[in-house]
């Protein structure tokens, strides 16, 4: 037997380390093009997102806050967009969230300064919030976007900064 000759055995052990070897960077591959398709698909959720956000900040302007119901929902319009849908929300802001000794109603009533904010925030600030939803698959995602919105019109120029 020549000693530069392979057995039968080395050349199917050497095949089966290819074959794992290739369906081990095919998978990889294709984990690839999936992590590509997520995030392109996040990244324009966004994008809508922010467009509806600064839609809703030019109707704000326009209209006025108490225009909008506290809930809306729809879809994007052109044809490449009809998978994504959005809801935008307008909800009063809690002073607690940011003032942790105003949340409680004893607090409030010995301060007038916690009272006087709480009353502000009531009054004259809202959270808008912005979600687009859409399905990949069998999971549904989503992207959500938040801001504060202080109605400077409707403040009395007696609270306004001189």
């Amino acid at each position: 037997m020549d000693s530069r000759s392979f057995t039968l055995l080395e050349v199917i052990a050497a095949v089966t380390i290819l074959a794992v070897a290739a369906t081990g960077i095919i998978q990889g591959q294709s984990g690839s093009v999936r992590n590509i398709l997520q995030s392109e698909k996040l990244s324009q959720a966004f994008y809508l997102a922010q467009q509806k956000m600064v839609e809703t900040e030019i109707q704000i302007q326009k209209k006025g806050l108490d225009s909008f119901l506290a809930e809306e929902k729809g879809e994007f319009e052109p044809e490449g967009l009809k998978e994504f849908k959005w809801v935008r929300r307008i909800d009063p802001v809690e002073i607690g969230c940011y003032w942790p000794q105003a949340a409680n109603e004893e607090s409030r009533a010995q301060d007038p300064r916690i009272a006087g904010a709480a009353q502000f925030m009531e009054n004259f600030v809202r959270k808008i919030v912005v979600e687009v939803e859409w399905t990949e698959g069998k999971k549904v995602r989503n992207a959500s976007l938040a801001q504060l919105f202080v109605n400077e019109k409707d403040i009395p120029t007696n609270l306004l900064p001189q």
